[in-house]
């Protein structure tokens, strides 16, 4: 078993979700992917419509947290408004049972690696390599590795 798998198993990790595309399904077309760029996604969050209607959750992943102690599990996620995240938020906690002041967001990808940080202030307690940023994007991952010792696990690894 590799070290990242054994860091997924392990209850004692500390886990930080990323949402879109890792916690929600990236599908809002009828037969595609959801691709608008920061812009366009801005204006369409900003119409009001919810983005993270329960059924977003991704099957697997709703299995995997039935598992896990929820004080060991969080999400940070990029958002750009208020109404975003309330709509993440929201969606985290119905969906995932993610515990709400677990919950965080950034307006820069690479500032994950600061919540990181934060998260580890709170559990000095917890050996920086059991502390895991779970994305899809590997610009966000390149970024924990490199400032960082935590430990950096693609969403390909709980497939």
């Amino acid at each position: 078993m590799s070290k990242i798998q054994e860091l997924i198993k392990d209850n004692n990790t500390i886990l930080v979700f990323d949402v879109d595309g890792v916690l929600a399904k990236m599908e809002y077309g009828e037969y595609n992917h959801f691709d608008l760029d920061d812009d366009n996604w801005t204006k369409l969050i900003e119409t009001g419509e919810c983005f993270y209607p329960d059924d977003q959750a991704i099957p697997s992943m709703l299995e995997y947290m039935k598992t896990k102690d929820m004080n060991n599990i969080y999400v940070c996620s990029k958002s750009y408004s208020e109404k975003e995240d309330n709509m993440k938020k929201r969606f985290a906690i119905s969906a995932y049972g993610i515990l709400e002041d677990h919950i965080y967001f950034v307006k820069d990808n690479l500032k994950k690696v600061e919540v990181l940080y934060k998260i580890k202030e709170l559990r000095p307690d917890i050996d920086d390599k059991h502390i895991a940023m779970v994305d899809d994007t590997v610009d966000v991952l390149n970024s924990v590795k490199e400032h960082s010792n935590f430990a950096t696990i693609h969403i390909s690894s709980f497939m």
